[in-house]
């Protein structure tokens, strides 16, 4: 945050603290939860203006080195600018690099936190697993891992998962707990070795897709242009212009020294004005 203020200082852009009266608002994150609840406040306040909305986020490329910053929302129903004047070595810069398909057999759900403005208008994580794992039982049989968000409390108790499962008639099922990796800030253990990967539309989506694993995401999912359907799940069709994909998606996402120098005001300026 420091860096994106000294970078408007250096545009002429002047700061200031905790009003509600400017002509754009940044804030961390659309997560309404904790200390970011009074968020949800400031960012319905400035909508209902009509005025923008600058969101500062935890980047899905490099976790804790990128980080997204985006016009209104961190969906595709937020402005990014990534579509124009690629730099196709950009990926490169960043360390990313499309990976080759997995061949795991199971497919996981991915599950994100309902506290998310990235959630409105979902149902309950209960509802949507179930939804979603009956789904996917009218196309295949292979096993289905769900996983929580490791900070969004699960809908049932890991230990009482095979219990809801049974009394729900979902065969083949079971779930995953997150794991925090050692001498991180806040980082979790996240493997992609699967045949498939059902994300709404977080992280998981876009990761899924940079390690080579077949993912079914929502539109609102910025990794959205590379997923398959549903049904299409045991016969995957082959994804092209993942390269342009990745291009685009490394523009959604800035080093902290990018930041500071202002290169985010280049890609969001016409949403700015």
């Amino acid at each position: 945050m420091e860096a994106f203020l000294n970078s408007c200082r250096g545009a002429g852009i002047t700061p200031v603290e905790n009003s509600l009266d400017c002509d754009a608002v940044v804030i961390w994150s659309i997560l309404w939860n904790g200390r970011m609840s009074n968020n949800k406040r400031v960012y319905e306040h400035y909508r209902l203006l009509n005025k923008p909305v600058l969101i500062i986020d935890v980047g899905a490329l490099k976790r804790n080195i990128t980080w997204k910053i985006a016009v209104n929302n961190i969906t595709t129903q937020g402005y990014y600018g990534h579509t124009v004047n690629l730099d196709y070595d950009r990926p490169k810069k960043l360390g990313i690099e499309l990976q080759e398909a997995t061949t795991g057999d199971s497919i996981l759900i991915a599950g994100q936190h309902s506290k998310s403005l990235q959630w409105e208008g979902m149902p309950s994580l209960e509802d949507y697993t179930l939804n979603i794992v009956r789904q996917l039982r009218q196309h295949t049989e292979r096993h289905i891992l769900v996983r929580y968000h490791p900070r969004c409390q699960p809908f049932v108790p890991f230990h009482r998962f095979s219990i809801f499962a049974q009394n729900n008639n979902l065969k083949n099922c079971s779930m995953e707990t997150p794991q925090a990796i050692v001498n991180t800030y806040d980082s979790f253990n996240l493997e992609f070795n699967y045949h498939a990967v059902v994300n709404y539309c977080s992280g998981p989506g876009i990761n899924a897709v940079i390690a080579g694993t077949n993912i079914v995401v929502d539109p609102k999912s910025l990794a959205y242009p590379m997923s398959i359907k549903l049904k299409q799940i045991e016969n995957p069709p082959r994804k092209h212009n993942k390269d342009r994909w990745l291009a685009e998606i490394s523009h959604t996402e800035y080093t902290v020294d990018e930041i500071a120098e202002g290169l985010w005001l280049t890609r969001l300026q016409n949403a700015l004005e």
